[in-house]
């Protein structure tokens, strides 16, 4: 690369050119491999010029889960539109399944636990409000809300991590013939299906 090609690059270089870059690190190596060094060498500059943009590797992958959470909840309000009751949270589950596919590597990062809890937890507001409408119109007391979306949730993010490591990929060598969809939806059905009984409570 010539000098005058790398001082452009540099120049260029700002705090949206480091996350984007770094979010395409996390998506092809993971977000463990997501260090300074290795986002430096990513981007062909310097580590200390990393630091004019964010404070250290904690703050940067804060923001990557930050950034995460918030595309979720852009991927979670798109499904809710149209939707309501059952037939909502249904199309919220397949969304966040949607979701983990498209984006495995960052799906883990922000089911870790988070390291900017007041960000990350704003970023989850459209997830939130989505699950919270969609809960409602199933008819959910709100004062069960926060159960039964942590429950959903958990029942779902059983399934979707299995398949985005690849663990069903290795029962393919078995007899048994394995159809994922049909085994997520009795994961929905399940999960649904207690939520709309805890409503008649």
């Amino acid at each position: 690369m010539s000098i005058d090609t790398t001082r452009s690059r540099r120049a260029r270089l700002d705090q949206e050119a480091v996350l984007q870059a770094a979010e395409a690190l996390v998506d092809r190596d993971g977000y463990d491999a997501l260090t300074m060094t290795s986002l430096a060498a990513e981007l062909e500059a310097r580590v200390s010029s990393l630091y004019n943009h964010v404070a250290n590797l904690e703050d940067l992958r804060a923001l990557i889960q930050v950034r995460a959470m918030r595309l979720l909840g852009d991927h979670v309000r798109g499904a809710a539109m149209g939707h309501a009751g059952v037939a909502g949270l249904r199309a919220l589950s397949h969304a966040l399944r949607a979701f983990a596919r498209t984006h495995p590597q960052r799906y883990a990062a922000l089911t870790r636990p988070p390291i900017d809890r007041e960000a990350f937890y704003a970023a989850a507001l459209d997830a939130i409000e989505a699950l919270a409408i969609m809960g409602r119109s199933a008819g959910l007391p709100d004062e069960r809300l926060l159960q039964n979306a942590m429950a959903l949730f958990a029942c779902l993010h059983g399934f979707v991590s299995l398949e985005v490591a690849g663990y069903f990929g290795d029962l393919s060598g078995t007899n048994a013939e394995l159809d994922l969809d049909e085994v997520y939806e009795h994961v929905i059905d399940g999960a649904v299906t207690a939520a709309s009984l805890d409503a008649t409570r």
